[in-house]
């Protein structure tokens, strides 16, 4: 989760990249009636001669309504990142479709990008650069201020299906991959990690893209449980490492394609080989605790410090007027002070709350936070009083409630102790 964060784009980043989406598609929209609007004249001709002819008012209507029927610009859909939520530092592709009715051709598309600034100067103050790039059937916006994003537009068409057009697979592949890893534990933050590894790593290039997701999806999916962040990349690095990338492996099916179609067919020999062996080097890594260096990051510092450390400090004396009985608790009591944090150790703080006042009854308040940070507030009720804590998961949270009943109710905690231990 560490390395996530430090990949995640800030806030602000995301905020524009919001902006300059939402901008271009409203611009497009009116690009869009702006062209049907060119073609009006001719369908308002077109009814007055059907009214010539005797025709009736219903058929001069739907003569009227007929160029709409008929835009030449049919929608425009997010695609890649920017439609799947993998965005990365350093890795911000922002593409768009813009589906035409036709084909589309070097006039529509000198056309749109000829139209759309002025579209965009009519919504925003902001300055946009625009420009079309023919080889590619693009258009390309770029935002002029902190932080620099740039749009691609590919014009496409229904029409171009059967020449095997790139553009008109992609919208067909971002509903399977939400639909497939909205109930996967973090795959999503796999998705992410993994795409900054082959950023890194031109070993992992050529896998970079639909093929990893599909990968990712199928190798969490087939679990039957839960998988954190950690066994999630292991299992992904497991299957890799497993050889089904090498020529004679199963390969994988690609979900969106009508015919049997395997994604890691673009994939050389010596590419699948190279990707096969770094996968079970990190494999070997992550065996033995150094997953560290599997993500390029420094090693995370120790969550707290040794107990033989803790123990060996200095603590004050005790008081004098202290009766043998409380003398025997405090020194338990400091011992154990250590150990309540501690929420792996079998007498924590949770464990020695719920013995003192059997039957506890914690209740969920609240979950907030995104999928990959969850914040939960859990609170428990002791003899009329309520305290609540949160935390990154039920179990942390009631630890939390637990520390904090011990520190704001020290006094009844240790008056029950002290009275459960002297009836003993």
């Amino acid at each position: 989760m560490a390395k996530h964060a430090s990949i995640y784009p800030a806030p602000e980043e995301l905020e524009a990249v919001q902006t300059l989406v939402s901008t271009v598609e409203s611009a497009l929209k009116k690009v869009s009636d702006w062209m049907d609007g060119l073609n009006e004249p001719s369908g308002k001709t077109a009814a007055a001669n059907g009214a010539e002819d005797a025709a009736t008012e219903e058929d001069t209507a739907a003569a009227e309504t007929k160029p709409d029927a008929t835009s030449l610009l049919c929608g425009v859909t997010r695609v890649s990142l920017v439609a799947k939520g993998l965005l990365i530092k350093g890795d911000m592709d922002l593409e768009l479709v813009l589906m035409c009715r036709e084909k589309p051709t070097k006039m529509l598309l000198v056309t749109i990008s000829a139209n759309l600034p002025l579209q965009i100067q009519t919504m925003t103050e902001d300055k946009y650069e625009v420009w079309s790039c023919v080889p590619e059937a693009a258009i390309r916006v770029c935002s002029t201020k902190n932080p620099r994003l740039t749009l691609k537009i590919t014009l496409s068409s229904l029409a171009m299906r059967d020449d095997h057009a790139h553009a008109v697979n992609k919208p067909r592949s971002v509903c399977p991959l939400q639909a497939r890893v909205t109930d996967l534990k973090s795959c999503v933050v796999i998705l992410r990690v993994l795409r900054d590894i082959c950023n890194r790593l031109p070993v992992w290039q050529p896998l970079k893209g639909w093929p990893l997701e599909l990968i990712c999806e199928k190798a969490i999916a087939t679990c039957n449980r839960p998988l954190g962040p950690g066994e999630a990349l292991r299992r992904v690095m497991e299957c890799i490492a497993s050889g089904i990338l090498l020529p004679g492996g199963p390969g994988v099916h690609d979900p969106c394609e009508r015919e049997p179609t395997d994604v890691l067919s673009a994939l050389s020999a010596q590419q699948a080989d190279a990707i096969t062996h770094s996968a079970q080097h990190a494999l070997r890594l992550l065996a033995f605790g150094q997953l560290y260096k599997v993500l390029n990051m420094d090693p995370l510092p120790a969550s707290k410090p040794s107990p033989r450390v803790s123990e060996g400090s200095c603590h004050k004396r005790l008081r004098e007027d202290v009766g043998s009985d409380d003398r025997d608790f405090i020194k338990r009591m400091k011992v154990l002070d250590w150990r309540m944090t501690d929420p792996n150790h079998p007498m924590n703080a949770l464990m020695r709350l719920n013995q003192i006042h059997p039957g506890l009854q914690y209740r969920l308040l609240s979950q907030s936070g995104p999928v990959h940070a969850p914040v939960f507030t859990m609170s428990v009720e002791i003899q009329g009083t309520t305290y609540q804590a949160t935390g990154n998961s039920k179990r942390t949270a009631k630890l939390q409630v637990a520390l904090k009943v011990f520190t704001e109710d020290s006094e009844g905690i240790v008056s029950c102790f002290v009275h459960q231990y002297q009836s003993l």
